[in-house]
């Protein structure tokens, strides 16, 4: 079986499709709030915020940002290489395309607009019209955290009707083992530790060979 005999390919975003791993770090960059945002995160791994709290207090740090600003740093971060051709190769074979990611919904719209994704599933950072164009109002809905994709994932494919047999899932971190669990077949891109290259099938450097794959695919 080749990629291409698959229904549905599920992808994770960040690290994956595009070169940024933490689009939260990033921002925080971008916006001069890094030192806070490293707290923050050292406060969610301490287990002292659950991942909504985190998510809401992160937002708050961007509170007035400009919805523009961001989505023109978002558009910034480059895709992996061979990662456009992938989604367009699949989507012209009739694949669904699906992200799936604990990044943001912001970002994953901006991608799912370049390469005609199906369905994407993020977290929101909400906005608010101070009439000078959209900022953020430092509310947020949490739809999958870190541990939780596994979960939308089993929802997508019970609402689609493609079972894990006709589901391929890529991904690059341990929050991503979970949708591999739900694939007849799972690729590491670029893992980030040792227990995402052991729990995929295979282990690429980025997108630009996926199609070569196809002969180790059963």
């Amino acid at each position: 079986m080749s990629i291409s005999h698959f229904r549905l390919a599920v992808f994770d975003l960040d690290g994956t499709l595009k070169t940024v791993r933490d689009p939260y770090v990033y921002l925080h960059r971008r916006l001069g709030v890094a030192e806070e945002g490293e707290a923050l995160i050292a406060r969610g791994k301490a287990g002292q915020l659950s991942y909504e709290e985190w998510l809401r207090a992160d937002a708050l740090l961007w509170r007035g940002a400009q919805r523009s600003q961001l989505e023109q740093w978002l558009r910034e971060i480059p895709y992996l290489p061979g990662a456009r051709e992938a989604l367009a190769r699949l989507g012209e074979a009739g694949v669904q395309i699906a992200i799936i990611s604990a990044g943001l919904l912001l970002h994953a719209e901006l991608v799912a607009d370049e390469a005609d994704i199906d369905h994407i599933f993020a977290n929101e950072i909400l906005f608010e019209d101070r009439g000078a164009g959209e900022v953020v109002s430092g509310e947020v809905r949490a739809h999958v955290s870190y541990r939780g994709k596994g979960a939308v994932l089993a929802r997508l494919q019970a609402e689609l009707g493609i079972p894990p047999a006709e589901t391929i899932a890529l991904g690059d971190t341990r929050g991503d083992i979970p949708l591999f669990e739900r694939a007849a077949f799972s690729v590491a891109v670029r893992p980030d530790h040792p227990q995402v290259a052991a729990a995929a099938d295979i282990v690429l450097p980025d997108l630009t060979d996926l199609w070569s794959v196809s002969q180790v695919v059963r």
